[in-house]
């Protein structure tokens, strides 16, 4: 179940970094946080698409904590960002396969849609505080 998890975690990063991928981009670093109510949120995926070039992606570490260094960061500008959790749910179906499914770790009142951000040139420093996140 680990390796299944890790291959999608791998898919998710793939997918950020081809969209909008672009020949001899000036990329840059980020570092941040990612937490919920004050509490840091592990292994949530957070999704960086700029408007322009090469998007990033990455996961969180048991504290919440997030990096990206520059050789694989997104491109300053306008950008979209995102967080994301998982849990991986064994179910039956009905032929009495197990299956794995992803099913949305975060609560439910919180807005998993990207949100706008502006990256700038250089290192940036993003504390994502969730609880800001949650519809209204």
């Amino acid at each position: 179940m680990q390796n299944k998890m890790q291959k999608r975690f791998f898919i998710i990063l793939l997918s950020a970094f081809f969209l909008g991928c672009s020949q001899g981009a000036t990329r840059v670093s980020i570092e941040g946080t990612v937490t919920l109510d004050g509490k840091p949120v592990d292994n949530a995926v957070v999704t960086i698409r700029p408007e322009a070039g090469p998007g990033a992606g990455t996961k969180t570490d048991a504290n919440g904590n997030f990096s990206i260094p520059k050789n694989e960061g997104p491109m300053a500008g306008n950008a979209q960002i995102m967080v994301e959790k998982f849990n991986i749910v064994e179910e039956k179906s009905g032929d009495g396969k197990i299956d794995e499914v992803l099913v949305p770790a975060l609560p439910p009142d919180i807005q998993v849609k990207p949100k706008p951000y502006v990256i700038q040139k250089g290192k940036n420093k993003i504390d994502i505080k969730l609880e800001e996140w949650r519809n209204k």
